[in-house]
């Protein structure tokens, strides 16, 4: 980390912002030898932010940028969520039972999140600049000027290829390039405050939500602290919040107080979506593109996600390996996630306001406990509590081919073009007595093809499928044969559970992109069908 240094003329990209969302963009930017300029206008990082929930798939995100043991080794695991209703626990919901690498939440101070990734942006060469505000921008078709201005008042212009705006909910970048925004302002008014629970009578590793007011929800955080969301009272006296508190404590735990607080935040919540993430050569990420309600903790990682999404086809077309419509496709995939999270936000937000009254505390319960009842119920939940549904099927830059037409389609099992690639294992190399996973064959930079050869099919030769691949994309033909040949990428589904959990029953291949999801599933495999893909991307 360096304060208002002298900053570099010119870059390929220019990050604005340097909270979760920009400095896993700068990672992945990094992973790939793209230099990038990160800048922040907080001359020091934040000691405190209200975002603690870090969800299954953005821990998938963060083991594929080998972080992953510094965050499991800091955050406390949490395994799931009880509801109560006057004093009465009504309805649970675990994550334990989910089928992805992890299932739970980690739970951990944004602060945090944002130290883990600094020190690996370092570890990769990079650095955060603070302490610089951006103060305008031009920009013409082939780049980016921005004007910057530092805590000391040192002013320099900084150009690059790229620019995007990863500078929170007020983005001055957003506001540079003129892209609206919709949304509300949600009514209730909110606050955050961090402390010891004294006798707590439930789980440890489990969030509690209280129904009625004052609506608590005390999240565990890591060194037997919690953090507890409540809702507040406009023009409230503040000597009266911590009583207000420990009411509510008791009345979901009897004899349970908040001791060693620090000083409570209150704050409003909003609702806002970007009419576009990209204005020619300047693109916007996290709450500078979206802000959506943290009741269900989506915010933080919707724009670590967002990155994960944009860092590699920023990359590709930097190196020349896509054209500048692979940056339309980051738009057309994020935005209507964000989309759903905003409106699922709003939901959750009319639960949790509902008035101080019990007929209004009843209708809740009842909703809940209808939602949550069933195992599926719960399932779902959970599924929604942790992202790993989101997908890219309606993406023009996915494709899936089968021979017998579209309609043959409708009969694949397992992730469709779109989807995020689900873990499976073991595999057996002809190589080595090692195993592996399918998420192990995906930590890589680039593409992974992969030949599911079913028990028998013909391969093409080596030099022709690695022909039609780009450089740092890999391959692996998959069979459940384990009569085959001593070669490094042939790898053995000896129990068949990797082909069944893809659902493949003939011979067929996946192309998976660097961020996990599948470009292109093709049945039989057609090396021409890749070769249309590579096709798309430098369009």
């Amino acid at each position: 980390m360096s304060q208002s240094q002298t900053l570099p003329e010119a870059t390929p990209v220019l990050i604005v912002g340097a909270g979760p969302t920009g400095l896993t963009l700068a990672v992945e930017l990094a992973r790939r030898n793209i230099d990038c300029l990160l800048v922040d206008r907080n001359p020091e990082p934040l000691p405190f932010d209200r975002a603690t929930v870090i969800h299954s798939r953005s821990l998938e995100c963060f083991e594929t940028m080998d972080v992953i043991d510094a965050f499991l080794e800091r955050g406390l695991v949490m395994r799931g969520f009880n509801i109560f209703a006057n004093g009465e626990k009504v309805a649970q919901t675990s994550f334990e039972s989910l089928e992805c690498r992890h299932p739970y939440d980690l739970n951990l101070s944004e602060n945090e999140t944002e130290d883990i990734l600094t020190e690996r942006l370092e570890q990769l060469g990079g650095q955060v600049s603070r302490g610089w505000s951006l103060e305008g921008l031009e920009q013409t078709d082939s780049g980016v000027t921005a004007f910057l201005k530092s805590a000391d008042g040192i002013e320099q212009s900084v150009s690059a290829d790229w620019l995007v705006g990863t500078d929170g909910i007020r983005s001055r970048v957003r506001e540079a390039i003129g892209v609206e925004v919709s949304g509300h302002q949600y009514p209730a008014l909110w606050g955050v405050i961090d402390g010891q629970i004294l006798n707590w009578k439930h789980e440890s590793d489990r969030a509690a939500i209280q129904i009625e007011a004052p609506a608590l929800n005390p999240v565990p955080l890591p060194g037997d602290r919690w953090r507890i969301y409540f809702r507040a009272v406009e023009d409230a006296d503040p000597s009266t919040l911590l009583d207000c508190i420990n009411a509510g404590l008791d009345a979901i735990s009897p004899g349970s107080s908040l001791q060693e607080p620090d000083e409570p935040i209150l704050y409003h919540t909003f609702r806002q979506l970007s009419a576009h993430y990209r204005s020619g050569r300047v693109l916007l990420a996290g709450d500078a593109a979206h802000a959506c309600s943290p009741i269900q903790g989506h915010g933080m990682n919707t724009g670590i996600q967002d990155s994960f999404n944009l860092g590699w086809k920023l990359a590709h077309v930097l190196s020349g390996k896509g054209g500048f419509g692979l940056l339309d496709s980051y738009e057309q995939e994020r935005r209507p996630i964000a989309a759903a999270v905003g409106a699922s936000g709003d939901v959750v937000e009319e639960l949790r306001t509902i008035p101080d009254d019990p007929a209004a505390v009843a209708r809740v319960k009842r909703a809940l406990c209808a939602m949550l009842l069933t195992a599926s119920g719960q399932q779902q939940a959970a599924r929604d509590e942790t992202g790993i549904d989101f997908h890219y099927r309606n993406s023009p830059l996915v494709k899936g081919y089968h021979a017998d037409g579209e309609t043959a389609q409708q009969s694949w099992m397992g992730p469709l073009p779109g989807d995020c690639l689900p873990d499976a294992g073991p595999l057996m190399p002809s190589t080595t007595e090692e195993t592996l996973t399918l998420f192990q064959l995906m930590q890589t930079t680039g593409h992974v093809l992969l030949w599911m050869a079913a028990d028998s099919t013909a391969v093409p030769d080596r030099m022709e499928i690695e022909s039609l691949l780009q450089p740092g994309d890999v391959f692996y033909v998959i069979s459940t044969d384990t009569q085959q040949a001593a070669l490094a990428y042939w790898l053995s589904d000896t129990t068949g559970q990797v082909h069944a959990r893809l659902g493949v029953i003939d011979p067929c291949l996946f192309l998976i992109r660097p961020d996990g999801h599948v470009a292109m599933r093709c049945e039989p495999p057609e090396l021409s069908q890749v070769a249309a893909y590579y096709e798309r991307l430098k369009c």
